[in-house]
């Protein structure tokens, strides 16, 4: 249909809330900027504009380009180190916000950025779990559900620590649509063990996340099929809606020093997703669990050098053998393949260049119920309304998860 509205022209707001959140928005918009040719002042490389869905123009310019972003925090420390990146001149004045509360002049902001799209479809939420910029998050989260948006979609990037806060995980899971958890620990081990990174810092954790959030986010910048709008993210990988966690899980993953050796190739498409059948360490979210019970997945491949007949031979049957469907449920298994190379930061970067990656992005029973018990452990979960709502939903997962275990029960 000649009418019909692209993927990549559908607007996504990214609302980036605290200290962790913004510098893995910041972190996460360098990579875009690179993969769109825009330079770290926002102006085209080429001539191929980047994609509505994630930049507007700048007063209507066709050469310079800023991200559809805002940055909200308790305090200006972190954005006053954003302001003087080598980003500075990529962000607009009004695309940070400094407040306590989601006040008036906030959601005045995100009005005016609305207000300029012609077919927004949602928000990409990056915030921690923890600290005081949880509270802002939950109001905002709140003021988003019960204003005029309350029909769009909102996708977060939960950033997960050593605590959480209950109140605010519980709200989350209530207001969200898609929650997908990313654990500072599980990422660092990660660093450690696939990327042979001996100390990992945050700036290690958040180029991961932001290689992560690269793919996730590819149909919808580029053009695809699997998961190019935020609301496909529901009607493929959440069977019921409380069922709501996604786990991500990113390859290949090889470090650095690879990428100055003569003879190192690329893995092959079945090698690259070989550790998803064979390994347990590929999870941005606690994952050592010998069984886990999947209520649904899609493969997200990203490359020139794709071969579909690869993915749908041995891959597809190894891997339905090797993971563990719900029987209950009959989302099931998606693949996309967006024929886009992957591409590396400007800078330091952690891990060897590749021609092609794959995400793999899974509902599942034992992550779910982790990051539960993760809540419910908290010393603050006192709270009876937080603690009744996660432990309900740590029940709901369990009761599938029971499949799994009978079958180990019967070995």
């Amino acid at each position: 249909m000649s009418g019909e509205i692209e993927n990549n022209e559908r607007e996504i707001l990214h609302l980036h809330v605290g200290s962790g959140g913004m510098e893995v928005g910041h972190s996460s918009w360098q990579l875009y900027s690179i993969e769109h040719h825009l330079d770290n002042d926002g102006y085209v490389l080429n001539e191929e504009k980047p994609p509505k869905s994630f930049f507007s123009s700048v007063n209507n310019e066709r050469t310079k380009f800023r991200p559809r972003a805002l940055f909200i925090d308790t305090d200006c420390s972190t954005i006053d180190q954003i302001r003087t990146s080598d980003l500075k001149n990529f962000y607009a004045d009004h695309q940070f916000c400094v407040t306590s509360n989601c006040s008036e002049m906030l959601m005045n902001n995100i009005r005016k950025e609305i207000e300029i799209c012609d077919y927004f479809q949602g928000f990409i939420l990056s915030h921690s779990t923890f600290g005081k910029s949880s509270n802002l998050t939950s109001e905002l989260l709140n003021h988003l559900k019960n204003e005029e948006y309350s029909k769009m979609t909102i996708l977060t990037n939960s950033l997960i620590g050593s605590s959480i806060n209950i109140s605010h995980m519980s709200n989350l899971l209530e207001t969200a649509d898609i929650v997908i958890p990313m654990e500072n620990k599980a990422i660092s081990n990660l660093c450690k063990y696939r990327l042979d990174i001996s100390t990992p810092t945050y700036s290690n954790i958040n180029q991961l996340i932001s290689y992560c959030w690269s793919n996730l986010t590819c149909e919808m910048r580029f053009g695809g099929c699997a998961l190019g709008t935020l609301d496909e993210f529901s009607k493929v990988l959440v069977p019921h809606p409380p069922l709501k966690i996604i786990s991500t899980h990113l390859l290949p993953l090889i470090p650095r020093r690879f990428q100055y050796d003569i003879n190192f190739k690329s893995p092959s498409v079945y090698d690259m997703c070989l550790p998803f059948i064979s390994e347990t360490n590929t999870c941005f979210i606690h994952d050592n669990n010998p069984y886990k019970l999947v209520l649904s997945l899609c493969l997200l491949f990203r490359g020139e050098k794709i071969v579909p007949k690869e993915i749908g031979q041995k891959l597809i049957c190894d891997m339905k053998k090797s993971i563990r469907f719900s029987e209950r449920i009959p989302t099931g298994f998606r693949c996309g393949i967006n024929y886009h190379p992957p591409v590396q930061f400007r800078h330091q970067t952690d891990m060897t260049l590749t021609d092609k990656q794959v995400l793999m992005l899974t509902n599942q029973t034992t992550t779910s119920i982790y990051l539960c018990d993760l809540a419910l452990n908290q010393t603050e979960s006192k709270i009876d309304e937080a603690r009744n709502s996660i432990q309900d939903l740590k029940e709901f997962y369990a009761e599938y998860d029971k499949e799994i275990r009978q079958d180990y029960q019967m070995l």
